[in-house]
C-alpha cells in the first residue's frame, strides 16, 4: 500500500464504475483516527478486469474513494465527451438540451463545493454555457418546462445552476445575442461560488440567524468575486454578477449598497433568477412557494428591490402559454 499524495477526496459506490472508463486509477481507503496520512492507497482499478472491483465492494465496513484528479478525467474523458458528443448528434429542443445538460453541471459543481475541489475543477463548466445559450437560439423553452427540470432542494450547487438556466431564459427574452447570453449563464451558475468559504452550519442553520451570522453570509459575493478574479478566465460580467447579484434597485441591497442602472444589467437579471429560485426551492425557515405565488410576492412585496422592466420581462414569459 501506498501513502495517497495530498489532495482531495470523494467517497464513490459501485454504482460509480457503471459509466465506461478509458483508463484505470487508484481506490483509497480512509485510514483510522490517528493514522499519519488520511487517505491511504488500497487498490488500482482496471477497466478491464471489472470482477476485482465487485470483490472489494463486497468487503463490510469499507468505505472507498477516488482522489481529484482521477475524478476530473472521469468529468472530462467519459461524462463531458459523451455528453457533448450525443448533444452534437441529434436535432435537440432547447428543453431536450437543458434536460440532459442539468445533471452534468450540478454534479461537478456539487463536487467542487463539497470535496473542495481545487479551482480548475471549474474548467469542467467552460463549454456547458455554450451549448446551453446556443439552444435557444429560436426560441426558449416553455416556463413550465424549465420550472420541471431545475430541483428544489436546498443545496449550492443546484441553486447554481438553476440561477444560471433563468438568467439565460430571461437574457433570451431580452434578444440578447450568443455571446451575450454565453457570459449570462455562466455569471448565473457562479454568482453564489463564495457559498463555498462559509461554514455550512451558518449557511443551513435551521434557527434564526445571529446578525454576526448574517452579516458573514453577506460576504459571500465579495468572497466570490475575488476567486474568480483571481483566476483570470472570467469575463467582467461574470464577476459584477457574482459581486452584484444581491444588490437592490432601490439602494437596500448589499454589500455596496448600489441602485438602479448602476447595477449591471447581468447583475439585475441575475437578481430576479436569484430570489426566484430561492423562494421556489425548500428552505428550513420557510414554506416553499409555486412558480405563481413566488412571482405574485417578488411583483408586490418584493417589487422595489427589482429592475422593474425586467422583472416585467421574466413574470411574461413565465405565464406565455
Amino acid at each position: 500500500m501506498t501513502d495517497s499524495e495530498a489532495t482531495e477526496f470523494k467517497q464513490i459506490t459501485r454504482s460509480f464504475f457503471e459509466r465506461e472508463w478509458k483508463e484505470g486509477f487508484d481506490i483509497f481507503y480512509k485510514a483510522p483516527t490517528g493514522e499519519d496520512k488520511q487517505f491511504i492507497k488500497f487498490a488500482e482499478f482496471d477497466p478491464q478486469d471489472d470482477s476485482r472491483l465487485d470483490s472489494l465492494f463486497e468487503r463490510e465496513n469499507v468505505d472507498f474513494y477516488i482522489n481529484e484528479s482521477d475524478l476530473y478525467k472521469y468529468y472530462q474523458f467519459n461524462i463531458l465527451k459523451h455528453l457533448l458528443l450525443e448533444l452534437a448528434e441529434e436535432n435537440l429542443s432547447a428543453w431536450e438540451v437543458f434536460r440532459m445538460v442539468y445533471p452534468v453541471a450540478t454534479r461537478i459543481l456539487q463536487d467542487y463545493l463539497e470535496i473542495s475541489a481545487s479551482d480548475t475543477f471549474l474548467e469542467l463548466l467552460d463549454e456547458i454555457p455554450e451549448v446551453l445559450a446556443e439552444s435557444v437560439e429560436q426560441e426558449n423553452p416553455p416556463f413550465f418546462e424549465l420550472f420541471t427540470i431545475t430541483r428544489k432542494e436546498n443545496s449550492i450547487h443546484t441553486h447554481c445552476v438553476n440561477v444560471g438556466l433563468y438568467c439565460l431564459c430571461l437574457a433570451r427574452e431580452l434578444g440578447m445575442d450568443l455571446k451575450s447570453r454565453e457570459e449570462i449563464v455562466r455569471g448565473g451558475m457562479l454568482a453564489d461560488i463564495g457559498k463555498k468559504f462559509i461554514p455550512e452550519e451558518v449557511l443551513f442553520k435551521k434557527g434564526e440567524l445571529s446578525e454576526q451570522e448574517r452579516q458573514f453570509i453577506r460576504q459571500h459575493p465579495a468572497f466570490g468575486k475575488k476567486k474568480l478574479n483571481e483566476l483570470k478566465r472570467y469575463s467582467g460580467t461574470v464577476l459584477r454578477m457574482a459581486a452584484e447579484h444581491h444588490e437592490n434597485f432601490d439602494g437596500t441591497g448589499y454589500p455596496a449598497k448600489i441602485s438602479g442602472k448602476s447595477i449591471s444589467d447581468a447583475a439585475r437579471i441575475c437578481k430576479i433568477a436569484d430570489v426566484f429560485n430561492a423562494l421556489t426551492c425548500r428552505r428550513s425557515y420557510r414554506e416553499v412557494m409555486s412558480a405563481k405565488q413566488a412571482l405574485m410576492y417578488m411583483n408586490k412585496d418584493l417589487k422595489a428591490h427589482f429592475d422593474p422592466d425586467l422583472l416585467t420581462t421574466f413574470i411574461l414569459y413565465a405565464v406565455r402559454q
